[in-house]
């Protein structure tokens, strides 16, 4: 399953490489050297909704960082579900960017998409965006934990 994610991601990412090849997108981000190229025009999102769970699988969060850090120069993003039974290494990541940026801390929501991207300096995820939700994900049960085969 891990090959058939990656081989989708890289093939996902041929596409801001073509978009990278043209001119008025090469000016744009001589202008935005901050930017990953071409992060305002695509973005490559993976969503892993037991990601940091603790009812998940620690192989899949590792190969998740890894195809993460492999495409570090890239427009790749993660996204996740912050529910109760999160680990405390990822609710302690959202309570510190919360705080970072002025909200209100964990422990004023049940369930969140957080958004993240690979950060080369600390080689660990970093978050982009936290969502607060009132209800959880719809998920399917048992082995059917994706929202394609939502039972």
């Amino acid at each position: 399953r891990t090959q058939s994610v990656g081989r989708t991601v890289v093939g996902a990412l041929q596409y801001g490489r073509a978009l990278e090849a043209l001119p008025a997108i090469k000016q744009y981000y001589a202008q935005r050297p901050d930017k990953r190229i071409p992060e305002d025009h695509m973005e490559v999102i993976l969503c892993h909704q037991t990601y940091g769970n603790s009812d998940g699988d620690p192989d899949n969060d590792k190969a998740v960082r890894m195809l993460l850090s492999r495409n570090a120069n890239a427009s790749v993003f993660l996204v996740f579900d912050l529910t109760p039974s999160s680990g405390n290494q990822v609710k302690n990541l959202v309570d510190e960017y919360l705080n970072r940026h002025g909200g209100y801390g964990v422990g004023a929501f049940k369930h969140a998409s957080v958004k993240c991207r690979w950060n080369p300096t600390h080689q660990d995820v970093e978050i982009v965006s936290v969502l607060p939700r009132q209800f959880p994900l719809r998920l399917g049960s048992g082995d059917c934990k994706t929202q394609g085969k939502a039972c």
